[in-house]
């Protein structure tokens, strides 16, 4: 009987980094559902009091879940029962709760966006949302005037560690996930990842209340996660590569690559082998309909190694 597990932020669960080597926070059996609570991806505890403020951080890390740089915030991992290289790990997501503050930022610091955009010498611009999540709505102060967004959270890390030893950076996205920054993500979606290593390890964080393709100024509206519920199944009959998704608006394939058209070309040559297996078409047919049907789009272009996903709508071949 599939089992339902819970974990929270806290110095057990806590790490800024992906490893095998590090010590699980849980483990589950294939089909087990995890409802996570998460920080922010800057570990903050909470909004600020005055804007413009440094924001309340955690700070109570073990020695073992500790790095020398910065990285994001992430609860896990979580170890799966029977997962290993090979096999691919299902992401069910059933519910993405936002907390009720959250932030952005723009501008102000040496970086390859904001030096193409000339904002590396501009003030760095910082709005605190006030987050409604029964409404789904955002509210900043700018200047004299109040501006509403609608939200639509997703978490922009999911992933697993590579099977090399050591320490490895939670700002690239990998074939294993990482910081995929994929607006598309939301509840009701489900990610398919190539698990690399034994039990999987996996672990999640950096939600975002929303985001444009693209993540352009660097941050989204990072906010903590109040509940992010999700099933995670070890599947034989899936072999992947590459990160791939089903979501309400059709099958996602991503490539990532430090050139973005290499990312480009990477994801649509993992969906023309999907619509050619999909369909049972030959690869030269399923690029032919692709020409016709598939769209895409900038994951994002901030993370160094840059994302780019191709959508085959749902009924797009009937």
């Amino acid at each position: 009987m599939p089992k339902i597990h819970e974990l929270n932020p806290d110095a057990d669960t806590l790490h800024g980094f992906f490893s095998k080597d590090l010590e699980p926070a849980l483990t589950i059996d294939s089909g087990d559902t995890v409802i996570f609570r998460t920080l922010d991806a800057g570990w903050g505890l909470e909004k600020r009091s005055v804007p413009g403020e440094p924001r309340k951080k955690f700070t109570e890390r073990k020695p073992s879940r500790q790095c020398p740089h910065f990285g994001h915030a992430l609860v896990g991992p979580v170890f799966i029962r029977g997962a290993r290289p090979g096999q691919t790990l299902e992401i069910k997501l059933h519910e993405i709760v936002p907390g009720s503050w959250g932030w952005t930022s723009a501008g102000g610091f040496p970086s390859y966006w904001n030096e193409k955009l000339g904002m590396t010498e501009e003030p760095e611009v910082y709005f605190d949302f006030a987050l409604d999540a029964d409404r789904m709505v955002g509210r900043s102060q700018f200047g004299n005037f109040d501006y509403a967004v609608g939200l639509k959270p997703f978490m922009g890390i999911m992933g697993m560690p590579p099977p090399e030893p050591g320490q490895h950076t939670t700002f690239v996205p990998r074939a294993s996930g990482g910081n995929i920054d994929c607006k598309e993500l939301q509840a009701g979606s489900t990610l398919y990842l190539p698990i690399p290593v034994e039990g999987g390890l996996f672990s999640i964080g950096d939600g975002h209340a929303v985001q444009g393709d693209g993540e352009v100024g660097g941050p989204a509206l990072e906010c903590p996660m109040e509940r992010v519920s999700c099933t995670l199944t070890v599947r034989d009959d899936l072999p992947l590569a590459m990160p791939r998704a089903k979501t309400d608006a059709g099958w996602l394939t991503m490539g990532f690559h430090e050139d973005l058209e290499e990312a480009m070309w990477m994801a649509l040559h993992d969906m023309i082998d999907w619509m050619s297996s999909l369909y049972r078409i030959s690869r030269t047919e399923a690029y032919a309909y692709a020409s016709l049907t598939v769209d895409l789009r900038i994951t994002q272009i901030v993370n160094s190694v840059k994302g780019v996903h191709a959508l085959l709508p749902n009924n797009a071949l009937r």
